[in-house]
């Protein structure tokens, strides 16, 4: 049963790791569009979409990153399924993710087709052997049909009309949860919290995938109370470095640097390092960091006004900017300050041995001897 559990997040995992840079190249097309035609003075482009001139040709490049986040869920199932059944399961997994979207099944439906694709796959490949002179029949043309053919089946008629109800509702859902400052608040405590808990790991993409699935439909701001939480734990660590040097070793101060700059560009993995001193007690602490920090964000009124660009910079694309980095700043001073209070960051045993051969090296030099 376990193995089947790290069989399905594994897979699960490589699909997201495939759609990362897919929505991240998206929205900084969008946000990159945004601005420069709030800058014209400009809040909507669509109305220049039969114009003609420079606006025109921003209102095309808008389209460009819509597009490309447009395919999330057409990327998710196709390399879920390849991550199951390798290349000849990847058509089914990108027919089925193409059908999550057309059935309005979304992101649940796009990982439902993709596992179905990789499984369907494998079964075929061991149940269908073909030798001799047809063998290569059956990865082009006997796998695609009954693989494509079943997922279409299943998505179009079967699966596609109760997802795509089971997406409606939790849209709309949340769009009204979203309506309430109160209701806010506990969806940044939550989404802080799980993008801090492991770092990359399974929680934290399973917060920053529901995040930017629903900046795919319109709702943007569980994608900003991820984006603020992604820097938090870097940023953090980062800190403490340089608010007590002495407590870290040689090694984590210079962690310490490449955290800073992971922080500010938001990959939650400069945090690592650091968090495995002492996982029982730091792990806590990032998630009440993330917590904190992207809640404090949505109390000093932080919103939404264009698909947000995740780091540090990413405030250019929020309204009330400088609540977005009143919540980032918040969260990593709990860990700055935090970390240092709770845990001993050198390695004593080793600084110990650095101190007695410097000493050895001064008597040898001294030429004192203890005969």
């Amino acid at each position: 049963m376990k193995s089947q559990a790290n069989a399905f997040k594994t897979h699960l995992m490589t699909g997201i790791s495939y759609v990362l840079p897919v929505i991240i190249a998206g929205s900084l097309v969008v946000a990159l569009a945004k601005i420069i035609s709030f800058a014209a003075g400009y809040t909507d482009l669509s109305q220049f979409a039969e114009a003609s001139g420079f606006l025109h040709y921003i209102y095309l490049f808008e389209q460009v990153g819509w597009t490309a986040i447009g395919l999330l869920n057409l990327v998710l199932g196709g390399y879920i399924a390849f991550s199951i059944g390798g290349r000849p399961a990847l058509a089914a997994g990108l027919v089925g993710g193409a059908l999550a979207s057309s059935t309005n099944a979304g992101f649940i439906g796009a990982v439902v087709a993709g596992f179905f694709a990789g499984w369907l796959t494998n079964w075929v490949k061991k149940r269908i052997v073909i030798s001799g002179s047809l063998a290569s029949a059956v990865p082009l043309i006997i796998l695609p049909l009954i693989t494509v053919g079943a997922i279409g089946i299943l998505m179009a008629l079967v699966l596609g009309g109760p997802l795509g109800w089971i997406n409606t509702s939790l849209l709309n859902w949340i769009t009204e949860m979203t309506q309430s400052n109160v209701n806010n608040v506990v969806l940044a405590l939550v989404l802080g919290a799980m993008i801090a808990f492991d770092m990359g790991g399974p929680v934290n993409k399973a917060a920053w995938m529901a995040g930017n699935a629903l900046l795919m439909s319109g709702i943007y701001l569980p994608a900003i109370l991820v984006n603020i939480a992604i820097c938090i734990p870097p940023l953090g660590y980062g800190i403490a470095t340089l608010l007590k040097r002495k407590n870290f070793s040689p090694e984590l101060l210079e962690s310490g640097k490449g955290s800073l700059v992971m922080g500010i560009i938001g990959i939650t993995e400069g945090a690592i390092p650091f968090t495995l001193k002492s996982p029982l007690k730091l792990i806590p602490l990032n998630v009440v960091a993330g917590a904190a920090g992207a809640a404090t964000a949505v109390l000093l009124g932080v919103h939404e006004i264009m698909p947000p660009v995740g780091g540090v910079y990413g405030f250019f694309t929020v309204g009330s900017s400088w609540a977005y980095l009143a919540g980032i700043l918040v969260g990593a001073f709990i860990i700055g300050i935090g970390s240092n209070l709770l845990v001993n960051f050198r390695d004593d045993k080793e600084l110990e041995t650095k101190q007695a051969d410097k000493q050895k090296e001064e008597l040898d030099e001294l030429d004192i001897s203890f005969d």
